[in-house]
């Protein structure tokens, strides 16, 4: 999962991005409010199918639009240092991270415990969740496996969200990570 000068990375989604807006981005997903993107054009191709579902549904797009798109951007490192965390395994830190950045009342209690060196990254990379995350994460953090500092509960946990039968995703959050990206180009994919 490392990230590497040169590397392709791919984000799916119902509208064509060439320029990314930070602003445009929201709150509540696995590695906080950035601009996602994977190693693996098949895993984006499959998100611009649930980003058309969820576009609908909130209004940001007619009903009847049945197409969306895949970007493509190569990373290039920047010449000043840049702070990336990777997240190597779906562990429990990575259980916390994604559980404070998606239920953030709920998990405040864990925030203590994970490693400040994570709050400052500029890109985050780990293993993605599947879309039972938020019911796994809001039981889990209710405390219905154990306590959720247990080992017991974070690695029952761990197991629904199956994270490793998805890839991976690259969370960009900052502007100068985001500078890091240059467009190559956009595919669109009629669902």
């Amino acid at each position: 999962m490392k990230l590497k000068d040169g590397m392709l990375l791919y984000h799916g989604s119902y509208a064509y991005v060439e320029e990314i807006d930070l602003a445009q981005c929201v709150e509540g997903k696995d590695f906080g409010k950035g601009f996602y993107l994977t190693s693996n054009p098949n895993q984006a191709r499959s998100f611009v199918r649930s980003s058309i579902i969820k576009a609908r549904n909130s209004g940001q797009i007619p009903f009847s639009q049945n197409f969306g798109y895949v970007s493509s951007f190569r990373f290039s490192y920047p010449k000043e240092n840049i702070s990336i965390q990777e997240f190597e395994n779906a562990d429990k830190e990575w259980l916390w991270f994604i559980s404070q950045n998606r239920r953030k009342r709920l998990a405040r209690d864990l925030v203590p415990l994970i490693n400040n060196d994570i709050f400052s990254a500029e890109i985050v990379i780990g293993k993605i969740a599947n879309d039972t995350t938020n019911p796994v994460i809001t039981t889990y953090l209710n405390g219905l496996y154990g306590d959720v500092k247990s080992e017991k509960a974070v690695s029952f946990a761990i197991d629904q969200l199956l994270p490793d039968h998805l890839v991976d995703q690259f969370c960009f959050l900052t502007e100068r990570a985001i500078g890091c990206l240059k467009f190559q180009e956009a595919r669109k994919y009629v669902i």
